[in-house]
């Protein structure tokens, strides 16, 4: 797709994105392979390895480090990265922050700035044993096996006893079909941590792959065993059953894994084929039409990661990556989503609206209200981040404030009755019932079928007792609920 067709698809899609309500929206505002994860980040009250005498601004360095470390523990990456620059320029030999830097990169996908940063810690301590673990997990994202096992293998000299590695290790052979060294790395593995679950259920993948499902239902009802809420798992063992001919166990292993992740899709096409091989095919028309919806966004995200993983600084895959979270629910990782897309792109005021929206569903209600405003000083004529500022105020019980804002955003977008109903409500909850009866009667020109509206302007009517017309707006909302 070229630069601008992709660019109006962005502005299209973030133009439904942008509203929300005074309690609630007004409207409408993936398989986990088991690719390394990175190991926990150093924190400012344990040090994972020694660490070289650092020089430059001690304190400086370690203030700007814990700050960091904060950002990064509530998932605000964009922020945590710039804390961690600020203490390597203070403290470049800073080990812990390099290390925390390159996991945060790791995180927004920015693979190649992380892969250095991990290097610059091995070359500040070659013994930097996570470090050296992510490094090689990196490598698996480029598809760098060679070196991935390399590091791998570097990991276990030395420490023979880091289990994550042999579970790893043993994924890069599972992936190269080279399932005799996984036989012997998930032996070892199992033999140090014998109730990790990953392990039976990367066996059970195996045993899935040779065309042994009787055995690859043995191993993943074993992995399911020792983690009971692994959706992963229970899509694999339902995917087994299936195979080795339970279907009725295939049904009911899916729901369960579906249970687990609403958002998944492999359990819901094992479902749907489970379901049609019983005779029940009535059944597995929903289940599959679900299954495709969710195929479609899975795949958009999919797109947007690899986009990411070849451009970093791609604002509009980073705000698109995030409506597409949005969609699955997955608010805080939509709101990281874009931080870091105006972070990029500054001059944005869609950006900054947006990440408003995600801030508000995270409950984050004075970072809502900063990313509103600052779209506001970007556009001050843009009305979504003016109403939602007053929505976010409200919220945040500034209620003068709140009223005086959605004023402006009345200005500029008259005829929004969403601006119209909470004007309303701000009214009423001071006691001016004419000027909230106003705002209301705007509404209800609007959506005459809204019924809680009609409630709310009776309420108005009945305080400057207007009693003739509360019952006649309550009379419409009883013709409503009978359906006239």
């Amino acid at each position: 797709m070229s630069f601008a067709r992709r660019g109006a698809e962005v502005m299209r899609i973030l133009n439904g994105a942008i509203c929300v309500a005074l309690l609630g929206c007004a409207g409408p505002p993936a398989d986990d392979g088991p690719a390394p994860a990175p190991a926990p980040e150093a924190t400012t009250t344990t040090a994972p390895v020694p660490t070289p005498t650092v020089s430059g601004d001690v304190i400086a360095a370690a203030e700007a480090f814990r700050v960091g470390v904060e950002l990064a523990a509530q998932g605000r990456d964009t922020e945590a990265v710039a804390a961690y620059r600020r203490a390597i320029d203070e403290s470049p030999s800073y080990v812990e922050a390099n290390y925390n830097l390159g996991n945060a990169l790791a995180r927004q996908l920015n693979i190649a700035e992380a892969i250095t940063a991990y290097q610059k810690v091995l070359t500040l301590d070659s013994t930097h044993v996570s470090a050296r673990h992510n490094l090689a997990a990196l490598y698996v994202r480029q598809l760098n096996y060679a070196q991935a096992i390399a590091e791998h293998d570097a990991v276990l000299r030395l420490d023979p006893r880091h289990v994550s590695t042999y579970y790893d290790l043993g994924y890069i052979y599972f992936i190269r079909g080279e399932y005799e060294r996984v036989e012997e790395l998930l032996q070892n593995g199992r033999r140090l941590a014998p109730r990790e679950a990953r392990f039976h259920r990367l066996l059970g993948r195996m045993r899935h792959k040779q065309l042994r499902y009787d055995e690859a239902v043995v191993a993943l009802e074993q992995a399911v065993a020792l983690d009971s809420v692994d959706a992963v798992a229970h899509a694999d063992l339902a995917q087994a059953k299936l195979k080795a001919g339970d279907f009725e166990g295939a049904v009911t292993t899916a729901r369960r894994s579906i249970d687990l992740n609403t958002t998944a899709k492999d359990p819901r096409f094992v479902l749907a084929n489970a379901l049609r091989r019983l005779g029940r095919a009535d059944e597995a028309v929903p289940v599959l039409e679900k299954f495709r919806a969710l195929d479609e966004v899975d795949s958009e995200i999919r797109k947007n990661l690899r986009i990411l993983g070849n451009d970093p600084g791609d604002h509009e895959a980073r705000a698109m990556l995030g409506l597409l979270y949005a969609r699955q629910s997955r608010y805080a990782e939509a709101a990281e989503a874009y931080r870091l897309a105006v972070h990029l792109a500054p001059d944005s005021v869609r950006y900054r609206n947006n990440l408003g929206n995600y801030y508000l569903r995270t409950g984050d209600v004075d970072a809502a209200i900063g990313a509103y405003q600052g779209g506001l000083a970007v556009d001050p004529q843009y009305p979504m981040a003016a109403y939602n500022l007053g929505v976010a105020l409200a919220r945040a019980q500034r209620f003068e404030e709140a009223e005086e804002t959605l004023s402006r955003a009345l200005i500029l977008d008259e005829a929004n009755p969403d601006i119209h109903y909470n004007l309303g409500l701000l009214r009423a909850r001071r006691g001016d019932f004419a000027g909230a009866a106003t705002a209301l009667e705007s509404v209800v020109a609007a959506r005459p079928e809204d019924g809680d509206v009609r409630r709310k302007l009776a309420v108005s009517y009945l305080k400057l007792g207007r009693v003739d017309d509360a019952k006649n707006q309550l009379r419409k909302v009883a013709n409503l609920e009978a359906g006239n």
